[in-house]
């Protein structure tokens, strides 16, 4: 499935829902479609990597999932049924709402979905990800005290030695070098952070959001 299936599917499971919702869970969509590409991937991929549309358009419309196939239901058996059955089969069928018992159940699976959401942020993946920042602000920080060796060694060449040390010299043109190569590591991995980062977050958002629907 490529970008306009997926899309063109999402657009039309996602109906039930209201236009502001709706513009928003696509944008989501369009966004990881384009995160993807820049990072050299095929539509195709992407589109296994958000998963089966049917699966999202599920989890997005909630109980409204259930309404609105029981709706697209009643409406086939209109077409099939004369106009002399329809009233009987709505009378007997009630309302096509969801039933009780299933709708607790749904209660019940999203409360325990948002509690393991809390439980994985606290135990794991903010701890986690605290450490990987922590550990690139120190990779920055040692790529900063490289850049800047060469001009402590003519700060002590001035008010120390009075003179150029040669030794002194070569050392801090050494880490320098290693700092600007280190540097563009930095710069490299902080990308690779942010998307990462970003990707979670937005991954909270939208479990946050089906679990409102």
């Amino acid at each position: 499935m490529n970008r306009l299936q997926f899309m063109n599917r999402m657009k039309e499971g996602l109906v039930p829902l209201e236009a502001q919702e709706r513009a928003e869970l696509l944008s989501d969509y369009e966004q990881h479609f384009d995160m993807g590409l820049s990072e050299g991937k095929s539509e195709i991929e992407i589109a296994v990597e958000l998963g089966n549309p049917e699966d999202l358009i599920k989890e997005a419309l909630g109980d409204r999932y259930f309404q609105d196939f029981q709706d697209r239901e009643l409406l086939s058996q209109g077409r099939v049924h004369n106009e002399e059955q329809i009233p009987n089969n709505k009378s007997s069928q009630g309302s096509p709402a969801l039933p009780k018992e299933t709708s607790n159940q749904g209660t019940t699976a999203r409360f325990f979905r948002a509690t393991g959401l809390v439980f994985l942020n606290l135990l794991l993946a903010l701890p986690i990800a605290l450490t990987i920042w922590a550990l690139w602000i120190s990779v920055a920080g040692i790529s900063v005290s490289g850049i800047l060796a060469p001009l402590l060694a003519i700060l002590d060449f001035i008010m120390v030695h009075q003179q150029v040390v040669l030794p002194e010299l070569f050392v801090s043109l050494v880490f320098l070098g290693l700092g600007i190569l280190v540097g563009i590591f930095a710069l490299w991995s902080m990308r690779r952070l942010g998307q990462w980062t970003a990707g979670y977050f937005k991954w909270n958002r939208t479990v946050l959001k089906g679990e409102e629907h």
